[in-house]
């Protein structure tokens, strides 16, 4: 054993004569797997295909097998503001020309966060051994003197510390020492355990881990006659073993503490003795297991399936004696499918297919700015609410998410709600002392924050808890949090929606694009010349206005014009739109927008000018008036009860951040309601609706969802808003 350990050592020194196929990597704070692709010029998938698990996110300290051709490893760069391709060159003593070829994609610009390859890493050249010997000496003796002549440790389990346990009941719960723990857990020398904390339990090859049954729970041993060992066998999995031995997966997890749920072959577990059933009778080849979800029926599982009673109940001909939670049955494999029915529009319900009625632990994290508020001071206070635009938007958003919590009570669904003030924005330290100082491993949603900064603080700090964090406002990109979700679709999604509508019918139309000065506009102005290459541009004069003479030119008098006005300029869209509204009928003029701003809603713009010209724009809601507008059936419903609920609470009419906080929070504990968890509950793939919002999430490539649905809206005659189909 000692000559082969040595040998082993010796490679390591000397580095190995041949190229290797993988190659082991340590994740590093901040690294995601996108990243550690570029460090070794492989890609993503190949990453996952070796390390299938590492889809569900990687964490610091992590292993990963890579894949490498030539044990050549590459210094990586995140591109942040300023950044050129030339600097870069510069900076890591690299030719453009090299880093144009590492990162094809740098030729169409640089973006910032984007990870690009800047030049190989240089590999340590090892000094001869036979020109240091005496000098090596020493150092090859201590390495021999540093192999562990304990046991080989083959794995780790995750074992969350309980109320008043301690490290000696829990070495007694596995049979190891305390040493044992404090050994592969080094803070715990210096520091005290605590409830919830998160510890590793080593396993030892030649030492299986063995769970001391009196130490567990005396409760779950009660059920079982007897109990014995059984050993992972390929293709095992937590329902098809917890099924073999007619106990619910819930009971397996209780019999086995701090149980590795990636069940590695040949690892040990406790099973009763009194009920085995072999593999071939479990699960025939076409057939899949299932868990039964709380308050699930056979009729719905028949409904989900398309299969027969008769046919359920051959399978599985125990259930004639009743269905339980956590039961897992027998079921023809890709039957399965969510049960939530599409309704009109595309749209689905979930108010009708509740099955997870534990209760949702939700976190809401606004600036509630609580640390300057005096509250003693009445009129200070009445005047600081109507100045601080951020405390407004919050109370109203919380406000609305009251409302939520209560309408999703009615539909059997209780939340466990709690309120966190995040202060002021970028407030980075605060917040991280926030989440250190309360616990979020076992919250299923965070709401909020209402800062960009702030929200991807809070995305960072819980990515360690897989935690989903749900912006009520950021529309802008954010870094790659698998764990983060943003809710209001992004600008450039907004403009795509219009633009995509415009190219579908622009056939035969004059295209004029009329847009403000400077460098705020020039993105939107050059993507849509790129849309629309044969568009007419109008002149804009210094001071961002437009003469009727330059705009004759741009009309044509025998082809619809479609124009596109990009401006916040109130001046502006004061000077071009009533010049639009006198050409409207004798040049058959149809306005568009990219973005309506608030500018669009100044006095100075008339309402009546926007209807005569049809404005279209793209919307993150649906901007309706409950009162003024004609609405469907199963909306006008949606929209009564909850500014009924809102109005009975607090004595006003609900406003748009009001309604926006109902939709998100309702949504989210509706989705918890029908899947096990959030991000099951965000695969649907297909739209919901409810007050004035809808939600479809996505997955980005690279981390993270962003909801995708958004509302076409035209003005009609008569000052009347419709949302147009898709």
């Amino acid at each position: 054993m000692k000559k082969l350990t040595l040998i082993f050592l010796l490679l390591i020194v000397t580095g190995s004569v041949f190229a290797q196929q993988y190659k082991g990597h340590k994740v590093a704070k901040g690294e995601n797997v996108y990243r550690i692709s570029k460090r070794y010029n492989t890609t993503v998938e190949a990453i996952y295909k070796i390390n299938p698990t590492a889809k569900d996110g990687v964490s610091e300290g992590q292993i990963l097998a890579i894949p490498i051709v030539n044990d050549q490893e590459y210094n990586t760069h995140v591109v942040e503001k300023g950044d050129t391709v030339y600097s870069l060159s510069k900076k890591y003593d690299v030719s453009t020309e090299t880093i144009y070829l590492l990162n094809p994609e740098a030729e169409k610009g640089l973006n910032i966060g984007q990870v690009l390859n800047v030049g190989k890493i240089k590999q340590k050249v090892e000094t001869p051994v036979d020109s240091s010997i005496e000098d090596g000496k020493k150092e090859v003796i201590d390495n021999l003197k540093v192999i562990p002549a304990e046991p080989k440790i083959i794995r780790f389990i995750s074992h969350k510390v309980k109320r008043k346990e301690t490290l000696y009941g829990i070495s007694q719960v596995y049979n190891i020492t305390v040493e044992d723990i404090k050994r592969n857990n080094k803070r715990l020398y210096s520091e005290q355990i605590r409830k919830k904390d998160i510890i590793r339990i080593p396993v030892y090859a030649n030492e299986p881990l063995q769970v001391n049954p009196t130490k567990v729970n005396d409760s779950v041993y009660s059920r079982f006659s007897a109990t014995t060992q059984y050993i992972v066998k390929p293709k095992d999995t937590r329902y098809g073993i917890a099924r073999r031995h007619g106990i619910t997966t819930t009971e397996l997890e209780r019999l086995n503490p701090g149980m590795d749920l990636n069940f590695p072959i040949g690892s040990q577990i406790i099973v009763p003795t009194s009920v085995f059933v072999s593999f071939e009778e479990a699960i025939q080849p076409g057939f899949e297991l299932y868990e039964v979800k709380p308050k699930e029926t056979i009729f719905r599982i028949l409904s989900r399936t398309g299969i027969s009673s008769d046919s359920l109940f051959k399978m599985n001909p125990y259930l004639r004696d009743g269905l339980k939670a956590g039961m897992v049955i027998t079921i023809p494999k890709d039957t399965l499918s969510t049960g939530i029915e599409t309704v009109k529009g595309g749209l689905i319900n979930l108010e009708d297919n509740i099955y997870n009625y534990t209760p949702k632990k939700v976190a809401v994290m606004l600036p509630f700015c609580l640390d300057t508020l005096k509250v003693d001071a009445i009129k200070e206070t009445g005047d600081y609410l109507k100045n601080k635009q951020s405390l407004r938007i919050a109370l109203d958003l919380y406000s609305g998410i009251l409302i939520a919590v209560d309408s999703a009570k009615t539909k059997g669904i209780t939340t466990e709600l709690t309120v966190y003030d995040t202060q002021k924005n970028n407030n980075k330290d605060y917040i991280k002392k926030l989440i250190d100082e309360n616990n979020f491993d076992e919250t299923d949603v965070v709401i909020g924050p209402l800062y960009q900064k702030n929200a991807e603080t809070v995305a960072s700090e819980l990515k360690k808890y897989n935690t989903a964090v749900f912006s009520p406002a950021s529309k802008k990109e954010l870094n790659l949090y698998d764990n983060f979700f943003q809710t209001r679709p992004s600008n450039d999604m907004l403009q795509d929606k219009i633009i995509s509508f415009v190219e579908k019918d622009s056939l035969d139309k004059n295209i004029v694009i009329i847009v403000q000065q400077g460098p705020k506009y020039e993105k939107v102005k050059e993507k849509l010349i790129a849309k629309f290459p044969e568009a007419k541009i109008a002149k804009i004069e210094e001071g961002n206005y437009v003469y009727e003479v330059r705009l004759n030119k741009v009309l044509d008098k025998n082809k619809p014009n479609w124009v596109f006005l990009e401006s916040d300029d109130v001046a502006m869209i004061a000077n071009v739109i009533p010049l639009l509204n006198a050409k409207a009928e004798s040049h058959n003029v149809t306005l568009f927008t990219t973005d309506k701003n608030i500018a669009f809603d100044n006095d100075n713009i008339k309402n009546e000018h926007l209807s005569k010209l049809h404005m279209h724009y793209p919307s993150v809601d649906k901007e309706f008036d409950s009162k003024e507008v004609e609405v469907e059936e199963g909306e006008e419903e949606v929209m009564s009860t909850f500014a009924k609920k809102y109005k009975k609470e607090y004595g006003v009419d609900p406003n748009n951040w009001a309604v926006r906080g109902f939709d998100i929070a309702y949504d989210i504990l509706l989705r918890l309601g029908t899947a096990d968890d959030i991000y099951h509950a965000s695969s649907y793939g297909r739209t919901t609706e409810y007050v004035e919002n809808k939600f479809n999430y996505a997955k980005k490539e690279l981390g993270g969802y962003y909801n995708k649905a958004t509302y076409l809206i035209r003005f009609e005659d008569d000052l009347k808003l419709t949302v147009l189909e898709e």
